[in-house]
């Protein structure tokens, strides 16, 4: 198991380094890892001889324990660990193949949940009445909120955004996506406005150089705030609605499907969002097009009552 573990340690350093994977991705391969770790090290399987039959027995080993979609996430992290030992000459094409081939498991995409306008200018508004924050914080998680509202942005962008990466003058942010790529993001003057008035408040507006390599939302020791802080404001402000889901993903999708229902191009979408994949933004057409047949059953003479 040591050369297993050896192994292991390689490949994530190669997603860091030449992949340029975030952490929380990297994090999220190591647990896939550490699980397979445990079962073929618990039934004595040599991993570099796998089999799909392997497969089948550590799969089934975890029914119960998590979900299909969340096997279907650990076997892409096998495959892309064993094409890193085929590239490295640790296993030979047999062996690559037998994991490459084992199917994926079939599970029920869900819809993405997503907010009205209004609903997200309501939310916004009732920060205010928050007893338990000062004005700094109140206007702090009203711009975060916003910010992923109006420009789509990833939690782990949103974390990372340096003042020099914020251009005031057009609306835009330059973020660095999945695997480092650059894009730029928009966002509306409501935004902007929640943003300068923050930024005032913790006496960095206007923006001078010295202060350029500073993270835009910082907490009471002007240190980036964490993930974990971002993900809290936001399900706590969004929990007032009824929804299936609360994070600041529900904000990205809400930002995705308001375009899509105002005539923007999928592809046009894909490249705001930065998806790599088109059928990671295809998702949408789903949402909208269920919209809309709810909405003929509801308008139409002939629709189901």
């Amino acid at each position: 198991m040591k050369e297993f573990e050896k192994n292991k340690n390689e490949f994530l350093i190669f997603l860091e380094k030449d992949r340029g994977y975030s952490n929380q991705t990297i994090e999220s391969y190591s647990r896939d890892l550490s699980l397979y770790s445990n079962f073929i090290q618990k039934n004595k399987i040599q991993y570099n001889k796998i089999k799909k039959d392997d497969i089948f027995k550590f799969q089934s080993s975890l029914e119960g324990q998590i979900s299909p979609r969340s096997f279907a996430r650990v076997l892409s992290a096998l495959k892309t660990f064993y094409k890193f030992l085929h590239m490295e000459r640790l296993i030979d094409d047999i062996t690559l193949n037998e994991i490459k081939s084992y199917p994926s498991p079939k599970y029920k995409k869900s819809m993405p949940t997503f907010l009205s306008k209004e609903q997200v200018e309501k939310i916004v508004e009732k920060i205010n009445l928050n007893e338990n924050l000062d004005d700094q914080a109140k206007k702090r998680d009203q711009a975060i909120i916003m910010l992923f509202f109006s420009s789509g942005i990833r939690l782990n962008e949103l974390i990372s955004i340096k003042l020099s990466d914020i251009d005031f003058s057009d609306n835009k942010i330059k973020v660095f996506g999945k695997g480092k790529k650059q894009r730029i993001v928009n966002f509306d003057s409501y935004t902007k406005d929640l943003m300068i008035q923050y930024l005032k408040m913790i006496e960095k507006y206007p923006l001078v150089k010295e202060l350029y390599n500073n993270n835009l939302f910082v907490d009471k020791k002007n240190k980036a705030l964490k993930e974990r802080k971002v993900q809290t404001i936001v399900m706590n402000n969004l929990k007032q609605l009824s929804l299936a889901s609360y994070g600041p993903h529900t904000l990205r999708h809400s930002f995705a499907t308001h375009l899509l229902n105002s005539g923007v191009s999928i592809k046009s979408i894909q490249s705001l969002l930065g998806h790599e994949s088109l059928s990671s933004t295809q998702i949408y057409t789903h949402v909208t097009l269920g919209n809309l047949k709810e909405t003929i059953k509801k308008a139409h003479p002939r629709g189901e009552k």
